[in-house]
């Protein structure tokens, strides 16, 4: 792929936040190692500088992650290789499903009242829209609550389907629809991208709908609020992942 058109895909797949390094290494290792492959030092820097990571913010950004156990390394010769530790994929596998599914996290919803003297157990997946009102994908079971279905056609009112997604999130994800919109156009008036401009370009875009996603609760997108471009981000990332296929370890060693 043309340096030119490429860097013109990695400056608006970056948008205009700053994506931390430590994370957009978590979504390298997500991405292109989550079996425990090893990462050589070299292929992680050839990845990062081609969207615009420096060298010394990557090595600040692996000792971040190794103090935190989400890699470990070892020495190969006069190189080092990089894996997730055995809780780094365990994380990174629970994420996976949301990141990249191609449908909804859930098909049904219901609003549930409990009684305030009776508490019930609840997940951050569940969205408290009064003191004793709860929406949910998955209704506790027993007489000490009422759940209703939400019926798809019949949309909440604004003011419920505003508290499952903070408005940030919401504006970002209607961004990301545009951004990843633009970057299927210009991939496709490109020739194909070398294997290190795929891993590249994959890591742009499985971080910036991972950063989005996994803010939101999993619940059916009929229940989040109107302008939530939820369903357009995950199309548009299936889409895009299926054009650039990730390549294997051992084509991204040769290109470094």
């Amino acid at each position: 792929m043309d340096s030119t058109a490429f860097e013109a895909v990695v400056s608006d797949l970056r948008g205009d936040i700053p994506p931390r390094v430590w994370s957009l290494l978590v979504t390298v290792f997500g991405d292109l190692a989550q079996d425990g492959s090893a990462l050589p030092g070299s292929v992680l820097g050839e990845i990062m500088s081609r969207v615009g990571i420096k060298p010394e913010a990557m090595r600040v950004a692996l000792h971040r992650l190794r103090k935190d156990g989400w890699i470990e390394s070892e020495r190969a010769g006069r190189s080092s290789l990089y894996r997730l530790t055995a809780e780094g994929r365990v994380q990174t596998v629970a994420a996976s499903p949301r990141i990249y599914a191609r449908d909804a996290p859930a098909s049904a919803a219901f609003l549930v009242l409990t009684d305030p003297a009776s508490p019930l157990e609840w997940t951050r997946n569940d969205v408290w829209v009064t003191p004793h009102a709860v929406l949910t994908a998955h209704p506790p079971r027993g007489a000490e609550a009422f759940a209703t279905p939400i019926d798809p056609d019949r949309p909440l009112p604004r003011w419920m389907r505003e508290k499952t997604c903070d408005s940030m999130t919401v504006t970002l994800s209607a961004d990301l629809a545009a951004r990843l919109a633009r970057a299927e156009a210009k991939l496709e008036a490109a020739s194909a991208p070398d294997p290190l401009q795929v891993a590249a370009l994959r890591v742009l875009i499985v971080h910036s709908w991972r950063r989005i996603v996994l803010k939101v609760p999993e619940l059916p997108d009929f229940v989040l609020p109107a302008a939530w471009a939820g369903p357009a981000c995950r199309a548009g990332t299936a889409r895009l992942l299926r054009r650039l296929p990730a390549p294997g370890l051992d084509r991204l060693c040769a290109a470094a």
